[in-house]
Parts: C-alpha cells; sequence; structure tokens
C-alpha cells in the first residue's frame, strides 16, 4: 500500500488504481465515486499567490513579487511604493480593536510615522496599506557598527519622542519600539512603523523574533502582562543605549535568562564621551518604577532636546535653501537648453540622438538626480524641414512615460515636501515646550536661587542636574506667550499653504514628461521663426508673460520658478519663527 493509498483510506475514500495520476485519482466512497485533486504545497503556495495577486490588482497596487513574504509585500500604485501588512483572519485577535486602530492611523498624517493610507479585506484576509520607507531601518545601522556621534543620535531620538507624544495622545501604544520598528526614509527623517495591534497579528513567531523583542521589554510587562506608554519609554531607552554603543541594553541568550536580568539585573548606563544630560536621560528612561519614567512630551521638554529640535530645524532650513537654488539652476537650464542648443540642432533638419531634445534635457538635469539623465537619452527624433514629424513620436512619450527618470524630478519636490513638512513639526513642537515651561514657572518667584531650584526641579523632568533646570528657568523669563501664540498660528499656515505648492507642481511633472514628444520641437521652430521676423529683444521680453506659452519646455520652467517663489516664500516665513526662538545656550536670547 502506497502512502497515498493510506491517507485516502483513512479518509474513508478507496481509490481506482488505474485512475492514478500525477495531480488527481477517481475514488469511491460509500458507493459514489469522487474525483480528487491532488495539489502539492508548491502548488498550494503558487495558488495562494495568485489569489492574493489578484486581490491586490483589483484594489489597484502592482505588487513586487521579489518582496512577497508570509506577512507582508511590497506594491506600486501610481508611481509610489507601499508596504501592504497581511493579516490572516485566524492572526487577528479582537477584530473591532483592529479595525479602530486602523481608523485612527488613518486620521494621522505625520512626518514621523508610517501612515496607514488604505485598507481592504479578500479572502479572510485583512490587508493594510502603509508608506514604503526605502531608507532602511535603525536595526541595519546599528548592524552597519559605525559609531554613532551624540548628535545624530539625539535627532533620532527627538524624531521618535515626537512621533511617540502624537501616538500616545491618540490613546495608542507602540508595543514593540525596537530598531527594527523604526524606519528611514530615502531622505533620512525616521518614521514609527508597526505599532500596537497591526504588528502584533501580522507578525510571525519565531524563537529569535521573540528574544528579540524581549530585549526591549519593561520589567512590569513580565510579571503582571502591563503595558502602557511608560513601557515605551523603557523601550526607547533601550534603543539610545544600543544607538549609543552599538550593543544591546540587555542579553543574556535564552529568554528564561534574559526576564531576570530585565527585572532585577544590573541597569546599563552611559560613560564618556557622551554628555552628562543625555546620561541622566538614559537612567530616567530605564527606572524599574514605571512611574518614574518620563513622557514623551517630558523628554522633549529637557534643555538638550530642545535644543536639538532649534538646531534641526535651522540646519534643515539652511538644506532646502540650498536646494532651492539647485531648482531655480534646473529651469535656468532647461530655459538655455530651449533657446541655444535646440535651435542649433534644428538648423541640420534632423535631430539625432547626440543632438536631439531627449538627450540634451537628460544632461541639463543630470547635476540634480546623481548623474542619471532626467529623460531616456539615445532616442532619435526625426524631424522633416518644413517641421513635419516623420519618426519617433509615439516612442518618445512611451518611454518618456514609464521611463524611471520622471521619478528622479519627483523626488527633488518629494524631499522638499517631506522635509518642510518636519520642520512644521518641530516648530510646533517647540512652541508646545514653551508654552508648557512658561506655564510651570509662571506661579513660581522669578529669583532662582538654589532653593527654589531645587523646589522646581522636583516638579518637572529637566535633568537631575540643576543645570538643565535652571535653563528652563532662564527661558521662562525670557518667554513672550503672545508671541508663541502667533508664531505657531504662522506654522500652521505655512503647512496649509504647501499643500497647494507641491500639489501643483507634481502635476507640471507629469504633465511634461507625459506630453513632450515631437510636437516640442515644432512649436521651438514657430518661435524660432517668430524671432526671425525682427521683433525687437526689449519688445520680446515685455511681450512673454502675455504670450501664451505653447512649448512643453518653458511650460514646465515657468512651473517651477512658480513653485520655487512659492517655496522661497515658505522658507523666509519658517526663518522669520526660528529667529524668533530662544536659546537654551545663549543666556542673552530673548523675545524680541
Amino acid at each position: 500500500m502506497t502512502a497515498e493509498q493510506s491517507i485516502l483510506e483513512r479518509n474513508g475514500y478507496t481509490p481506482d488504481k488505474k485512475t492514478i495520476k500525477d495531480n488527481s485519482v477517481v475514488a469511491t466512497k460509500g458507493g459514489d465515486k469522487f474525483l480528487i485533486k491532488k495539489i502539492t504545497s508548491h502548488q498550494e503556495t503558487t495558488i495562494k499567490m495568485r489569489a492574493e495577486q489578484s486581490i491586490l490588482e483589483r484594489n489597484g497596487y502592482t505588487p513586487d513579487k521579489k518582496t512577497i513574504k508570509d506577512n507582508s509585500v511590497v506594491a506600486t500604485k501610481g508611481g509610489d511604493k507601499f508596504l501592504i501588512k497581511k493579516i490572516t483572519s485566524h492572526q487577528t485577535s479582537g477584530s473591532a480593536d483592529l479595525d479602530s486602530e486602523i481608523e485612527i492611523l488613518s486620521t494621522i498624517s505625520h512626518p514621523h510615522i508610517v501612515s496607514c493610507k488604505n485598507s481592504f479585506k479578500g479572502n479572510n484576509t485583512h490587508y493594510v496599506v502603509m508608506n514604503y520607507c526605502e531608507g532602511g531601518s535603525l536595526a541595519a545601522k546599528i548592524r552597519e557598527g559605525q559609531p554613532n556621534h551624540e548628535s545624530q543620535v539625539l535627532s533620532w531620538i527627538v524624531e521618535i519622542c515626537v512621533a511617540l507624544k502624537t501616538i500616545h495622545e491618540k490613546g495608542l501604544i507602540h508595543k514593540n519600539l525596537t530598531p527594527e520598528n523604526v524606519f528611514l526614509t530615502e531622505f533620512g527623517t525616521v518614521c514609527l512603523g508597526d505599532l500596537g495591534k497591526i504588528n502584533k497579528n501580522c507578525s510571525t513567531s519565531t524563537q529569535s523574533t521573540t528574544n528579540q523583542t524581549i530585549n526591549y521589554l519593561a520589567p512590569e510587562v513580565f510579571p503582571k502582562g502591563t503595558y502602557d506608554a511608560k513601557s515605551d519609554i523603557w523601550s526607547l531607552g533601550c534603543l539610545l543605549y544600543e544607538l549609543c554603543t552599538l550593543k544591546p541594553a540587555f542579553s543574556a541568550g535564552a529568554a528564561t535568562k534574559l526576564m531576570p536580568t530585565i527585572t532585577g539585573g544590573h541597569l546599563p548606563s552611559l560613560t564618556e564621551p557622551f554628555s552628562p544630560e543625555l546620561r541622566e536621560l538614559l537612567n530616567d528612561m530605564l527606572s524599574r518604577n514605571p512611574q518614574s519614567r518620563p513622557t514623551a512630551s517630558e523628554i522633549l521638554q529637557c534643555p538638550i532636546m530642545i535644543n536639538c529640535l532649534s538646531e534641526k530645524c535651522k540646519s534643515t532650513v539652511e538644506t532646502l535653501q540650498k536646494k532651492l537654488g539647485d531648482l531655480r539652476g534646473l529651469a535656468d537650464g532647461l530655459e538655455r537648453v530651449h533657446q541655444g542648443t535646440t535651435f542649433g540642432s534644428l538648423a541640420g533638419g534632423v535631430i539625432g540622438a547626440a543632438g536631439g531634445i531627449t538627450s540634451i534635457v537628460g544632461l541639463v538635469l543630470a547635476p540634480f538626480t546623481l548623474g542619471t539623465s532626467l529623460i531616456v537619452t539615445g532616442v532619435g527624433v526625426g524631424v522633416g524641414v518644413l517641421g513635419g514629424v516623420t519618426a519617433g513620436v509615439s516612442n518618445i512619450t512611451k518611454m518618456a512615460n514609464q521611463s524611471a527618470d520622471r521619478k528622479a524630478v519627483r523626488r527633488i519636490i518629494k524631499e522638499f515636501e517631506e522635509k518642510i513638512n518636519a520642520v512644521v513639526i518641530w516648530l510646533q513642537e517647540l512652541m508646545g515646550i514653551l508654552h508648557t515651561i512658561n506655564s510651570r514657572f509662571a506661579t513660581e518667584q522669578r529669583q532662582f536661587n538654589k532653593d527654589n531650584l531645587l523646589r522646581l526641579n522636583a516638579g518637572i523632568r529637566a535633568g537631575r542636574g540643576l543645570v538643565g533646570i535652571a535653563e528652563l528657568a532662564r527661558l521662562a523669563q525670557v518667554i513672550n506667550i503672545g508671541k508663541i501664540a502667533a508664531q505657531a498660528s504662522r506654522a500652521v499656515r505655512v503647512a496649509q499653504t504647501l499643500t497647494g505648492v507641491f500639489s501643483a507642481l507634481f502635476v507640471a511633472v507629469d504633465i511634461f514628461f507625459i506630453t513632450m514628444d515631437a510636437k516640442e520641437i515644432h512649436h521651438i521652430r514657430q518661435a524660432q521663426a517668430a524671432e526671425d521676423t525682427g521683433t525687437s529683444s526689449s519688445e520680446s521680453e515685455s511681450s512673454q508673460n502675455k504670450t501664451p506659452v505653447r512649448s512643453e519646455v518653458m511650460k514646465f520652467v515657468r512651473s517651477i520658478r512658480q513653485a520655487a517663489d512659492n517655496l522661497q516664500k515658505v522658507l523666509d516665513e519658517l526663518k522669520g519663527i526660528i529667529s524668533s526662538l530662544p536659546s537654551v545656550q545663549d543666556k542673552g536670547a530673548s523675545w524680541s
């Protein structure tokens, strides 16, 4: 008796040996005949993948087959990448709570939180669509083994704290704050992901992943199973220690040995060259008494964190100002191509791969796309002497529309959008922190002698030393609460302005790449013919803005310049807010 026959007979079926095939067999049961299909585990996986792909495609997502895992897949939609979490019905514990959490996450639009873009169900599986972070995770940074400077560690931690503050205020808890779940965008912005029930329900448990998670669990989780916002702070302390030392805060091999180490063993601490303020902050985070740990809001109120946020605002705006110059340079380069090189090429009657607008524009934009050409090079465009199109129109349109080079320009715009949104959030946090500081000290005497500072230190978390509390006391003296409110309102208006600016520029990029084909050359010839009629340069210049722009290149140039002007206004607004911030270090700072 074969193994297959034995399996069938255990289930009550008697196979007809003459009908046995690789994928089927006829068998009888209770006098009735049945056709039994045989599906191997490999075939079952293939069927599941096809069914899953069909569900994703019906919802507009194209999965990357190389990224398919049991619990997730990377997919594209409209040129953007997404990470889709898969939660099967047997994994779901508390479906109503999961739905509620997804609904809350879908309402959060935050530069430091991996947002939930969409969700849908199919084949007993819940699909949760999240933003995809192309910069990897902090776990990858740690594995690189390169020591991190304190300023870099603080930059990551302050962004995580801003995210934690937001989700805690929404009534959510992360519950799995590890380096693997802190992601980086392609521009280096921290994004907190895999939080709460979404992570719990779609995770696959192995001994390795279990130990990695236990390393970051707070002591109170083990005996009582209690987990709240203060437990996230303990995990943040473990993460802070690991980023500084490149070693886990707790490690003891097996989970049975790790738990006693966390609940009663030696607590890790930092030494020089890390600053006393950072060392004290870690000690506060890794307090075994949850009530003694600071909240995310209280961490952000520490002078070392206030200074970090302030410096990040300044340096990011300075970087964006330089990139804005690059964006304007891009427009200038395109215009030079339009007015010079392309006209020279047209004199020959035929534009080839070396002199055509396709390759010329690509060369102009190469400095802004890390050396890659903006539009596919090597595509020839045939043009008759009288401007008639003879070849290449549909080919160029198709290739330009499908080219990854269009994404390179969108990448420049996306970086502006991401970083300006982050600066606005940081400024809003700073305004809130300064308002809190003013409120805390408003009822106290403004004479900050040692006794008063000790009394104040008992009610505010600024580090255990008096230096931190003295800095906050000094800030309270110089803060103008009315100006704080005004600056906060300005920051909100800046954020509202951005939506229209970036939306318009994204549309301009798409239109440019889709429509710029051989028609462009025809319009340029017409423009050149108009110039040859003898129109003076001054007349031409004065009427430039009155004449409809037919050239796709010049339409794009105008869109870029308009967007650059609007972005400059936004940057000037941000600079004005930043310049008004009191410094934690400069004792002469004031709200002027």
